[in-house]
């Protein structure tokens, strides 16, 4: 090797001058035939490898990536010569960026270039591409370079183009490899990340508890976990993976936070559906002793003429009465039927809804206002109607509950003869809704409330139901001040 060099030239491009006095120092110790080619920067090295056949290229890593990317501009012109960088001593990162690239090896500078150069030199004139007595081979190892270099371009622009998050780690948790958008999740490019151990990244100071090192085949697996990071839930699949001899793991994140939030508002949803179904069969069981208090109530009125019994038996009697009146009011809301048009008054409507809820208003301290003008009766179903003030209603008292004030809801009729529209309004002194979230309430799932407090439903069933009936619902809010409801129903007929 050192007396028969298969390197006949070489091009060296530095501007230290110290750093091509002791290269060529090393290739005259270890390969004293190949010939020395020298560039002081970038353009100078292409100007000198389009002009002249060179076997072999040394570059300074510090020069390769000013104004011009040395390998990058190296493959655009298809020109496919072993580069080989040279790096300063605890930059290995810098090497790793240029071999990810295309660099065929590094070098560390040093004064002993000669032991790393001939390992080098040795592996290249091994390779039959070099190999000038073989032309023909040498043109088809050309040939099948750039097309493993175009495939490896090409699986790259595809796992580029998957928005999960994907990266490989090593046994030590470095990245091997990583995808844009990993990468992006920290606004960094891939180059930036590699052979950084990926928990620097979530500024951590060890692994994640579900990440596992590819420390060997055993006991390693895939798998996959659900965890929630920095507010967002994402699903953690591991895939082990074995390159050059080496253990090695895929990791992909994906991000399921909404996913999630559907899955827990559909869960609700059923929750609610069954607790319907308990209501609508408690109802019914309340119902039937009511029915026997009312009765024997009565009787007993009719037929017992002391006063002071008399008061206590028409309280009993009032009490029974309006318990009946909301069981009454329950069933209806909770019974599961097809829409079915009556002519209603929304002024009644809106009483019993208020009646079906009155505990729960009393218990809160929340004082209701009732401004109710004549209004027609216009048809529509009334437990649909029964569900949207109710809607309103919980709404209201959940936007008083987060504030220190008293509590007050009005609900307001009228008719305006100019649309021959009914208008109703419901107005409460909660804390309000902010600007940017106004236009998004009557947006299927959107809520901001708890998984518990919500569904993120009821203003958008509500609207579909106001559409249905040919009107329109709207929301203005001041945050701070309240929130009101204008829902605006053609009269018809």
């Amino acid at each position: 090797m050192r007396e028969q060099s298969g390197i006949p030239k070489a091009l060296l491009i530095s501007k230290d001058p110290a750093d091509i006095s002791l290269l060529e120092e090393a290739f005259k110790a270890c390969s004293p035939a190949t010939g020395i080619i020298r560039a002081g920067d970038v353009k100078q090295g292409i100007e000198s490898l389009l002009g002249d056949k060179v076997d072999i290229i040394f570059i300074d890593y510090a020069l390769s990536t000013v104004n011009i990317d040395f390998l990058i501009e190296l493959q655009k012109r298809n020109i496919i010569t072993p580069v080989v960088v040279l790096i300063e001593k605890g930059s290995e990162i810098q090497a790793a960026e240029a071999i990810k690239k295309g660099a065929y090896d590094y070098i560390i500078k040093n004064s002993a270039y000669t032991d790393s150069l001939t390992g080098i030199l040795e592996r290249i004139q091994g390779m039959s591409l070099l190999n000038t007595g073989m032309e023909e081979e040498q043109q088809q190892q050309s040939l099948l370079f750039k097309q493993i270099y175009r495939s490896q371009k090409w699986w790259q622009h595809i796992i580029d183009a998957i928005t999960d998050y994907i990266f490989v780690i090593d046994q030590n948790y470095r990245i091997l490899r990583t995808n844009k958008a990993f990468a992006g999740l920290f606004g960094k490019e891939p180059a930036d990340i590699i052979m950084r151990p990926y928990f620097e990244l979530f500024n951590l100071t060890s692994p994640h508890e579900w990440c596992v090192a590819p420390h060997d085949e055993s006991g390693f697996s895939t798998r996959s976990v659900e965890r929630k990071i920095n507010e967002t839930v994402y699903l953690i699949s591991c895939f082990p993976i074995s390159y050059d001899r080496h253990q090695a793991a895929v990791y992909i994140m994906k991000d399921i936070t909404e996913t999630r939030r559907l899955k827990d508002q559909v869960y609700h949803l059923d929750k609610l559906s069954s607790l319907g179904i308990l209501t609508s069969g408690v109802a019914h069981e309340i119902n039937n002793p009511l029915t026997g208090i009312i009765g024997y109530t009565e009787m007993l009125l009719m037929k017992n003429k002391d006063e002071t019994a008399r008061k206590y038996l028409s309280n009993i009697y009032e009490s029974s009465l309006r318990c009946k009146r909301i069981v009454e009011n329950m069933l209806a809301f909770s019974r599961q039927k097809p829409a079915y048009k009556n002519p209603e008054n929304i002024n009644e409507i809106i009483d019993r809804t208020i009646e079906l809820h009155e505990y729960w208003l009393k218990s809160t301290n929340i004082e209701i206002v009732r401004n109710y003008e004549k209004v027609p009766y216009i048809p529509m179903d009334q437990q649909q109607m029964q569900q949207i003030i109710l809607n309103l209603l919980i709404n209201a008292e959940q936007a008083i509950s987060e504030t220190d004030r008293c509590g007050r809801i009005e609900f307001a009729t009228s008719l305006d003869k100019s649309s021959n529209r009914i208008v109703i309004t419901v107005s409460d002194n909660g804390k309000g809704i902010s600007r940017d979230i106004l236009p998004k309430i009557f947006d299927p799932f959107f809520t901001t409330k708890p998984v518990n407090k919500g569904t993120g439903l009821g203003l958008s069933i509500a609207h579909g139901i106001v559409a249905e009936l040919g009107g329109t619902i709207e929301a203005d809010s001041e945050p701070g001040r309240g929130t009101t409801f204008v829902i605006r129903l053609p009269v018809t007929g």
